[in-house]
């Protein structure tokens, strides 16, 4: 599989370290046909980000984000809390 995440220059162990994911998994969150993309509400965070909720292997995973040009950059991606669970079930 080709990643199509735009290039971080942190270290991809930070997100792998706390949620146990590597960043890249991210982009397989948008492979769900039915995923979900989110804004952002938190102001704190000074940038514009987005959350796309979706189902890889059977599980619901969500992935914090940052567009740079076309394309996503990952900060975050973990398993969903129930919150996103719910709003990803009753979107569909």
């Amino acid at each position: 599989m080709i990643s199509v995440h735009a290039a971080r220059p942190v270290r991809p162990r930070q997100g792998r370290q706390k949620h146990k994911l590597p960043l890249a998994f991210g982009d397989r969150i948008f492979e769900d046909d039915d995923h979900l993309l989110i804004p952002s509400i938190r102001e704190v965070d000074g940038e514009e980000r987005f959350k796309v909720v979706g189902i890889v292997e059977e599980k619901l995973f969500t992935g914090v984000f940052v567009w740079r040009g076309d394309l996503p950059r990952f900060i975050s991606v973990r398993r969903s809390n129930k919150g996103e669970e719910r709003t990803y079930r009753t979107a569909g």
